[in-house]
């Protein structure tokens, strides 16, 4: 065969994560705000970028959240963000917030996601084959839920990037072993290696980012040492090792981060941030000794596998079944994303980014499904064999029709993919018509900042956003990009409508449609739920009710100072 030209071959080798990369990319720039779950990261981002380590003014000193979380995630963040930010942001002077700041954060840890994903697709190839690596890449561009989430600042997805090249070691030391290439001393040695390096780097992803990863590291832990890549003895060695430098990180970090500046009083949430302080170490007693997690509601036990898994992982979901029933040496990942699901659907609250750390794992084994059943029934020189031009004069009626039978017994599975792949292209576009709809409060707030081609917009003054607006896109990253602006942010909670007034804020951003004391400039809607038309086009759209309200306070003739229009 001939070889692949120096631009061929980088594009087989780069070209699939690019793809995987410009999905995430696209999900960033069409839902560039976030939810409340990913406030403290992404809070902390913006700190360490505009604040340093000037930690008396940073953003959980105010607001802790229920449960304390580490800043080593974000500080890398940012750290990866500022020569972005100091080269091309900061030279940006026509723009109103910082929130291209948050688009260029969220997209430097969408390629840290996909980074670690590119390397567990060289570890599929080397494993399961060229064929299956690319169909990796085609099924994970084809999801919604791991793409759209691969740029959100959750503890899962720090923890994700972490384990899944923790799983790519772990991968390419189980192609290693059942390879034939290089001494058999010289292949357990590098095994042994890469064993090691995957199991620490996902004890360090439970340690610091999610406890619960622990589950997920027991398998693969098991799996290590029943085909002795590790002994018993060196592996608890070596794990100790792991984590007691994963804890000392953390542990060192956090508490100088969590400890109050003097003169500020102790947070109500957490009164134990004036000590010692490990972030996980206090999620975990939530999570286990006081069960509280369960507040935030409850699901059944099946959930995972009957409704998050299905959403998550589209056509991969029964293919991951398939592709194990196949090939053998995709079964042990099947094993352990099977398990680590089933020991979480034993906890009562669930959401499906908990379980996305698996999902690489369910892939590896779908592809071999798609590999199988599509590129290697349908690219030539996959039929039952190579006939000559001779051969094929004197073939029989009789073999025409076998061959005819052999051709579509491959044609049938992989129209069935095809069908199946179509359909997950569909649903991935309808989750993000849906997700593009379900952020009213950065939507409003980005509004009451946004300037005509004039420059003419709304006066700046204070502002207070309620927890509605706060839970739906509103950050620090939407505030204005002007220090001497004159605009003023509050997020005080607990004030009654009748106190706002009285405050003097100028503007409301909120979840209210009447406050007293004053008018709805403008009504911003959200999410509620799709409808479906199919006489008009597109057939699916979302449909929205208002949700957000932006108000500006009534004033007296003498306050009025004629204060601008909106663009």
């Amino acid at each position: 065969a001939r070889p692949f030209p120096p631009m061929g071959r980088w594009l087989r080798d780069v070209g699939p994560d690019l793809l995987v990369l410009a999905v995430a990319t696209a999900h960033v720039l069409l839902t560039p705000y976030a939810k409340v779950e990913e406030s403290f990261n992404l809070q902390a981002t913006h700190d360490f970028l505009h604040h340093g380590f000037h930690w008396a003014r940073f953003d959980h000193h105010e607001f802790p959240g229920v449960v304390p979380r580490t800043f080593l995630g974000a500080a890398a963040l940012s750290a990866a963000t500022w020569p972005v930010k100091a080269l091309v942001l900061d030279g940006t002077h026509h723009a109103n917030t910082k929130i291209n700041g948050q688009i260029a954060a969220r997209i430097a840890l969408a390629a840290a996601v996909v980074t670690s994903l590119a390397r567990f697709r060289r570890a599929v190839r080397m494993h399961l084959g060229e064929g299956a690596a690319l169909a990796f890449a085609i099924l994970t561009a084809t999801q919604f839920h791991p793409t759209f989430y691969a740029s959100r600042t959750l503890p899962n997805i720090f923890a994700a990037v972490l384990v899944t090249f923790g799983l790519g070691d772990w991968l390419e030391a189980c192609a290693r072993r059942t390879g034939s290439g290089g001494s058999e001393g010289r292949v357990a040695e590098r095994a042994a290696k890469l064993s090691k390096r995957a199991t620490c780097l996902i004890a360090c992803a439970t340690v610091i980012f999610r406890c619960d990863v622990a589950m997920l590291l027991a398998p693969v832990g098991v799996h290590v040492l029943a085909t002795r890549q590790q002994t018993p003895l060196g592996a608890v060695w070596w794990g100790v090792r792991c984590v007691a430098t994963a804890l000392c990180a953390t542990v060192v970090f956090d508490t100088i981060a969590w400890r109050p500046p003097d003169g500020l009083a102790p947070g109500p949430f957490w009164p134990g941030h004036r000590g010692v302080m490990w972030p996980e170490g206090g999620v975990l007693w939530f999570n286990t000794v006081e069960n509280r997690s369960a507040e935030w509601g409850t699901s059944p036990a099946h959930w995972y596998f009957t409704s998050a898994l299905p959403r998550s992982l589209l056509l991969a979901y029964p293919l991951s079944f398939v592709g194990a029933a196949m090939e053998r040496r995709a079964r042990p990942a099947l094993v352990c994303a099977c398990f680590f699901v089933s020991i979480y659907s034993l906890l009562p609250h669930k959401e499906l980014r908990f379980v996305l750390p698996a999902t690489p794992l369910f892939n590896a084994c779908a592809a071999v499904a798609v590999d199988r059943c599509v590129f290697q029934a349908l690219l030539p020189g996959a039929s039952v064999g190579k006939k000559t031009d001779g051969d094929a004069s004197h073939a029989t009626s009789a073999t025409r029709r076998m061959k005819g039978a052999v051709r579509l017994t491959r044609v049938l599975p992989a129209l069935a993919v095809f069908g199946l792949w179509a359909l997950s292209v569909a649903a991935h576009a309808v989750f993000a018509i849906a997700a593009r709809k379900n952020y009213p409060g950065g939507v409003a707030f980005a509004r009451l900042h946004a300037t005509d081609r004039e420059g003419r917009g709304f006066d700046p003054g204070s502002v207070h956003v309620d927890a509605a607006a706060a839970m739906t896109g509103v950050s620090r990253f939407g505030e204005s990009a002007d220090v001497g602006s004159g605009w003023v942010y509050s997020k005080e909670e607990g004030l009654a409508p009748s106190e706002l007034a009285l405050r003097g804020f100028k503007y409301l951003v909120c979840g209210s449609a009447s406050v007293p004391g004053y008018e709805v400039i403008e009504a911003v809607e959200g999410f509620k739920g799709l409808a479906v038309t199919p006489t008009r086009w597109p057939v699916v759209r979302a449909r929205t009710e208002p949700m957000i309200w932006l108000h500006r306070r009534l004033m007296d003739d003498d306050e009025d100072h004629g204060e601008g229009e909106s663009p």
